[in-house]
């Protein structure tokens, strides 16, 4: 296992470090403590292991991530995806956020955790895998959300090619809390095969999405996938007729919380490069670019655009605390929080 941890001059005179881990097959990952922002994975291929693709879609300079008002590869909280009419009720009061998805909330607010420095607590480096602690302390009614919530994210890269996501929190109020990763995942890479997410294969191992409004929120039903362009419980391939009927972006209910067993999986066919999903969440969003931004100036001098990047965020399910037969994000006053994300890169697909 091999570490490079390098500080990142930038116009903001921001304390940005990036660390990059690479495993002793070749497989990589850097990030900068920068909202915990991923900004490579890179795969080497089957039978040429020097010669690797970066699997993610990112930002060309550190100015790109400062300025962007999006969440490429970043921690996204305390509460990701949307919260309806951007207010929830907790206890006997009423908490009013920030609505910056008009009239609703997304990702966190104005300034959610993808803006935040979070500090490198500790590298741990041992034989076979390397871990990352960050810390990030949310003090009480940041964005509006009460209590103050002490964040610890812990990435791991191991030699059996699994990078490991873990989201921990504890309250000294009780609050609702909903962390994910953001990653925007292209398995053609940047190379030859670059291209948007056509002959991407997916998979999602549930039965069930939540149903929807016209503004993605939640109507607190879940509907049977059979029959719809949502079942993808067999393997699927993303193609221009997909894309076209507008993508996906829904929430998909897991009942496999056990690690032990993969929820999802996406790969290109092109580079037979992909991943596999572990987690202990209820469920999964994903999603699959489609309001993407026209152009976006990428790593590589690549050019990025509408549908170039397809999204697993492990996660409880939108809306949830307006939601009362949803799984409850609320964690109580001095519990623990503990969302687990096992993504096992591959290149054999």
């Amino acid at each position: 296992m091999k570490i490079n941890q390098d500080k990142i001059e930038n116009p903001a005179a921001l304390p940005i470090e990036s660390v990059e881990v690479v495993n002793d097959n070749n497989f990589s990952f850097k990030f900068y403590n920068y909202g915990g922002y991923i900004h490579e994975v890179n795969i080497p291929y089957l039978n040429s292991e020097n010669k690797t693709e970066d699997v993610l879609l990112g930002y060309g300079d550190v100015d790109g991530v400062l300025n962007s008002n999006g969440y490429f590869n970043s921690i996204v909280g305390r509460v990701a995806n949307r919260i309806g009419g951007a207010q929830f009720s907790l206890g006997d009061k009423n908490y009013k956020l920030f609505s910056n998805t008009p009239p609703n909330h997304l990702h966190g607010g104005k300034t959610g955790f993808n803006k935040k420095i979070w500090k490198i607590d500790n590298i741990e480096k041992k034989d076979d895998s390397t871990k990352c602690v960050l810390r990030y302390l949310s003090p009480d009614m940041e964005e509006n959300y009460p209590g103050n919530l002490d964040c610890k994210v812990i990435y791991e890269l191991n030699n059996h090619n699994e990078l490991s996501i873990e989201f921990h929190a504890t309250t000294d109020q009780d609050t609702i809390v909903n962390i994910t990763n953001h990653n925007y995942w292209n398995f053609h890479g940047h190379r030859d095969h670059y291209q948007n997410n056509e002959d991407h294969v997916v998979q999602i191992y549930s039965d069930a999405i939540c149903e929807t409004d016209e503004e993605s929120i939640p109507t607190g039903k879940l509907l049977n996938v059979s029959g719809t362009k949502f079942d993808l419980r067999k393997s699927n391939t993303i193609d221009r007729e997909f894309l076209n009927s507008g993508g996906i972006d829904h929430n998909y209910a897991l009942d496999n919380q056990s690690m032990e067993a993969p929820v999802a999986k996406i790969y290109s066919k092109k580079t037979k490069m992909g991943v596999e999903y572990f987690t202990n969440q209820q469920g999964i969003q994903f999603y699959t670019g489609n309001m993407m931004l026209e152009k976006y100036l990428g790593k590589h001098n690549k050019s990025y655009g509408i549908q170039y990047g397809v999204c697993l965020e492990p996660q409880n399910y939108p809306d949830a605390i307006n939601q009362s037969n949803f799984p409850s994000p609320v964690l109580r006053k001095n519990k623990n929080y503990l969302s687990k994300i096992k993504i096992k890169l591959r290149n054999d697909f």
